[in-house]
């Protein structure tokens, strides 16, 4: 099930406050019942992931921890990475691709019900399950149960089967049908037709029918929780009273529409699916109702892993997993006039206020009231805060306004503030109002407002934060560094302790110690000691970060930036300021981009300055693109599941085989080549499962594959020998699973053996004995040969060390220069440029970079398989080749994507370049194989370098690539089969590009400092 938004409506009306409160036990809870659906983290998988279809009816998880899918068209295996598929066409041992149910026993056997039949799935294999003492004929199995002493029983046709000795034997004949199973100790109830059989352990059977105006439904779910026994029917959910099935009139919803699944979870919730909408009951009443079409619902089956995760299999929507997270997010659905919030401040009497792209709004209870709209202030963005008894000072693109009680002003002696954004608001101790503005700082006091500038010290004029420490230091922090005012005077401080001169500050904070710690758009932040400033980068343990908002607790302190939310233990940093330790652990939480190991991804953190986020209690509230987000910091953790490791197949002479539990795998001296597939089972986090694997007999140290989601290691070419293969996976750094390991050995050939040894070292004791002889007569002329030999040794080193230097920078596909050619290349030739500039031979000439994205290329994929993709990469490769001249080459970027660089050129043969590559690509006939061919497009990204002929410095090609990256993504949102380069407009300088390159999308295309030079002639999908 696909779910992205849901409409929760709860009977129990549970406040703001009182859902604040019980968050915490998210960490103690599968899913946190006092948690609204919306607020759980989602995932979703589909056919475009590789399920077999995108209906998930029955779930499943086996002992190694896989999770089983069955679908409309087969069966999945599902490890949090990877689908493998299993149809009756290629597993002929299912009796149909339409799964009905899926049950896991004590024994660690997976049954598999489906519309034909059942199957059996155990120790890797699968078994078909015929039926005993009856014609063999399809069987259309509607449910599987497991009976204490794990007898497992089937429902089909108007019968209980029972599975014995792996035969289908009928228990009990019926005289309805039978459409759902629920074993209870010796009792077993099965749905039938307008009411339910009653089984005891006697075979008694007792009809207990549904009321009157139900008496022909079909009973097709059954579940006891919350102390009763569920009934789900085709015409509503009824609950036992006493014996008696009685309509559940609580939620009206419920009461009469097609029940799709019943499940009760580890936390009590019971949760209802009607025809496309999913409810959850608690102690038998209605708790929410998740009605959003948007939600992707249409649910199917519910299933809880042992994690913790809750699934959904959704008719429509695939497959869905639900976990607690550590936020909740309060946006459009709470009453938030407009998603983009830019400031909050906490209110006098409880509550927050939030700034937002269109006003002013105050959040209580759980809902956003809209208190000043964008019309009633200056500019519509309520950029900064500061909220007093009474009045709210509110901070504005373009000048203040002043909310008293209900009135909202924009006060006449704050007119000079009109033409400048506000970007923090401060009253210090001795009562005086501190705007930090981009025309500079301001003060006022009974004398007025007063300016301080260029005049005064500052540097920049552009002030951005604001800190009065404990002992009454007033810091700025600026876009070109921190300065402090003293005596009328701003001047630049911290560079003498280490500070980076003219840093681009985006947040301070004094911590309990009197220890500074400063933000800056360098994505590191700096602690000062009251001796020296630090840096915290990457390199010494923190996740890389511009901070718009520090706090601290008493055991962390805590970042809240443009990639999210992060924090690291302050006796890290106490110890790092003292030399005790050389790294921190910094670990980040809240990720925007969901990089691995980066924690829950989320939209996170908007604007820097003043009242970019609140430390309220446990829970850390911030600005974001789509509303408020409320970070519990008590729950927050990195991934503690470690992910249970198997090897899942071994490749012996270019075939994969199983492994099937053997002790030892023996091959023979022909088979040299052995690949090793393996997996790391882990659903809370699965993009961060890594692996590091050895060989031991060949290398004893333990290695990591290249990429994250490599889960094959081959190696060839082996020597004879014993040899064991070990792996083992991780979610969180150095927190590895027990060791996976498959040993193996490899015969010799008998040039290998000891016996050809011992006969080659006495023909080498022979010839060294007549070697001897002769060199007594041929001393000088076979010293000669020798030094010949050596000579020639020597070259052939070189050569094949040349070769190797050569395949490690080539695509073996293509035949291309790779990504480690380019990033050995790019550097040469960016000096070699500059040298050419300094002597005049390129004066007005800039090199171009071109980045080619081939349109629609997954389809091509999907369409004719990946052979053909890999035809079409390669007749792209040829194609790009006839565009370049002596000195310009083609690289591939990776998967459908190269780069072409040109040498020098005059600037104004851009379009020509970009025209020609397009052209070049869209006028080709790509032959896809068997007498299949077809136009493909593509789109095209450039740049120049330099991209400022007149700049001292300029930027590395790392960032111009981005820029080239850019455009491209331009070409691609409107309509592909084009080129787009940017320039800068006049005026703008290299810094602003380069904080431009941080901005999202929307914010990059909106901006007027790049010209956008660009031709698209558009192709729709089907070409």
């Amino acid at each position: 099930m696909s779910v992205r938004e849901s409409n929760a409506k709860s009977w129990l009306g549970a406040p703001f406050l009182l859902a604040a409160g019980l968050f915490w036990l998210g960490s103690a809870l599968a899913l946190d019942p006092a948690k609204d659906f919306h607020h759980y983290v989602r995932n979703t998988w589909s056919i475009e992931e590789g399920l077999p279809q995108i209906s998930a009816q029955a779930m499943a998880q086996d002992n190694a921890g896989y999770l089983w899918v069955g679908t409309q068209a087969g069966l999945a295996r599902f490890d949090g990475n990877r689908f493998v598929a299993y149809t009756p066409e290629d597993t002929p041992e299912l009796p149909g691709g339409f799964v009905h149910d899926l049950l896991h026993d004590a024994s660690g056997r997976l049954w598999i019900a489906t519309y034909k039949g059942i199957a059996m799935h155990s120790d890797g294999r699968f078994v078909a399950v015929p039926l005993g003492d009856e014609e063999n004929r399809p069987l259309n199995v509607l449910d599987l149960a497991a009976t204490d002493d794990e007898t497992v029983l089937a429902a089909a046709e108007n019968a209980v089967y029972v599975i014995e000795e792996q035969v289908l034997r009928r228990l009990h004949a019926l005289p309805g049908p039978a459409h759902s199973l629920m074993p209870q100790g010796e009792v077993l109830w099965v749905g039938s037709r307008g009411g339910i059989y009653r089984i005891d352990a006697d075979g008694k059977v007792e009809f207990l029918p549904m009321p009157g105006d139900a008496s022909d439904v079909a009973v097709t779910h059954l579940a006891q929780a919350q102390g009763r026994v569920w009934a789900g029917t085709s015409q509503g959910l009824f609950e036992n009273h006493s014996g008696q099935f009685l309509r559940y009139e609580l939620d009206p919803a419920l009461a009469t529409g097609p029940i799709e699944a019943l499940f009760e979870d580890g936390d009590g919730n019971l949760w209802v699916a009607d025809i496309a909408h999913l409810s959850r009951l608690r102690e038998g009443l209605p708790r929410e109702r998740i009605e959003r079409a948007d939600a992707g619902l249409s649910v199917r089956d519910v299933f809880e892993d042992r994690e913790g995760n809750l699934w959904l299999g959704s008719q429509w929507n695939g497959l869905t997993r639900l976990r607690n997270g550590w936020t909740r997010r309060f946006s459009v659905r709470e009453g938030l006039h407009t998603a983009l919030v830019w400031s909050l401040a906490e209110a006098e009497d409880g509550g927050l206020w939030v700034g937002t792209d269109e006003g002013l709004s105050r959040f209580r209870d759980g809902r956003f009231e809209l208190v000043v709209p964008a019309t009633d202030l200056p500019h519509p963005n309520a950029y900064t805060l500061l909220v007093e008894a009474e009045t709210v000072w509110i901070g504005t693109r373009r000048g203040l306004a002043v909310l008293r009680g209900s009135q909202i002003e924009q006060p006449a002696e704050f007119e000079p503030l009109r033409s400048a954004q506000i970007n923090g608001i401060v009253r210090d101790h001795e009562g005086v109002l501190w705007f930090a503005t981009t025309q500079g700082l301001y003060r006022f006091d009974e004398a007025g407002l007063s300016h301080f500038g260029e005049a005064q010290g500052l540097r920049d004029p552009r002030v951005r934060f604001i800190l009065q420490t404990r002992a009454q230091d007033l810091l700025l922090g600026t876009n070109s560094g921190l300065f402090q005012l003293r005596d009328g005077r701003i001047q630049e401080i911290g560079v003498a302790q280490g500070l980076p001169k003219g840093l681009d500050v985006t947040a301070l904070l004094e911590l309990p110690g009197g220890e500074l710690v400063l933000g800056s758009l360098s994505e590191s932040q700096f602690l000062f000691d009251g001796k020296r400033w630090l840096s915290l980068g990457s390199d010494q343990g923190m996740p890389p970060n511009a901070a718009f908002f520090l706090a601290h607790d008493a055991d962390y302190l805590w970042v809240a930036g443009i990639r999210g939310i992060a924090r690291v233990p302050i006796q890290d940093l106490r110890d790092f300021a003292t030399g005790r330790v050389s790294r921190v652990r910094g670990e980040m939480l809240l990720n925007e981009r969901g990089d691995r190991r980066g924690g829950q991804k989320g939209f996170c953190c908007n604007g820097a300055g003043n009242a970019k986020g609140l430390l309220l209690g446990e829970e850390l509230w911030a600005p974001t693109r789509d509303g408020l987000v409320a970070f519990n910091t008590r729950s927050a953790h990195s991934s503690s599941n470690v992910p249970t490791t198997l090897i899942e197949r071994v490749r012996v002479g270019g075939e994969w085989r199983r492994i099937d539990g053997e002790d030892s795998l023996a091959l023979d001296a022909e088979n040299r080549d052995v690949g090793f597939e393996f997996t790391g089972i882990s659903f809370e986090d699965p993009r961060s499962v890594g692996f590091r694997f050895r060989l031991i007999g060949y290398h004893e140290d333990w290695r990591e594959p290249d990429e994250i989601s490599q889960r094959v290691v081959s190696y060839t070419n082996l020597p004879p020998g014993d040899y064991r293969f070990e792996v083992q996976g991780a979610s969180r750094p150095d927190d590895w699973s027990a060791t996976a390991a498959v040993d193996f050995s490899i015969k010799a050939h008998f040039h290998e053996t000891a016996s050809f040894r011992l006969l080659l070292g006495l023909l080498v004791v022979g010839a060294v004995y007549l070697g001897y002889l002769l060199l007594r007569r041929e001393h000088s002329r076979n010293e000669r040969a020798l030094q010949r030999l050596v000579e020639e040794r020597t070259e052939a080193l070189a050569e094949a060390n040349l070769q190797l230097e050569e395949a490690s920078q080539t695509d073996q596909l293509t035949g291309l220069r790779n990504r480690r050619y380019l990033a050995a290349q790019m550097p040469k030739d960016l000096a070699f440029y500059a040298r050419e500039l300094r002597r005049g031979g390129a004066l007005g000439e800039v090199m171009v970079f071109a980045i080619i994205d081939i349109d629609f290329f997954k389809p091509v994929n999907d369409l004719y398989g990946h052979h053909a993709g890999d035809e079409v990469l390669k007749q792209i490769a040829q194609v790009l080749l006839t565009l370049v001249r002596t000195g310009d080459y083609v690289v591939r970027w990776g998967g459908e994507e190269f780069i072409l660089v040109f040498r020098p050129t005059p600037p104004n043969l851009l379009p020509q370049l970009g025209e020609r590559v397009r052209r070049a690509v869209a006028e080709h006939r790509f032959d896809l194989g068997g007498g299949k061919t077809q136009s493909i497009t593509c789109s095209i990204g450039l740049v120049e370098h330099p991209l400022f002929l007149d700049a001292k410095t300029t930027l590395e090609w790392e960032q111009l690539l981005e820029l080239a990256d850019r455009a491209l993504y331009h070409v691609k949102r409107n309509g592909r089969n084009g080129w787009a380069a940017y320039r800068p407009a006049p005026g703008v300088t290299v810094s602003r590009v380069l904080e431009m390159l941080w901005m999202n999308e929307d914010e990059f295309a909106a901006s007027d400092d790049l010209e956008l030079v660009a031709q698209i002639v558009g192709v729709k999908p089907t070409e």
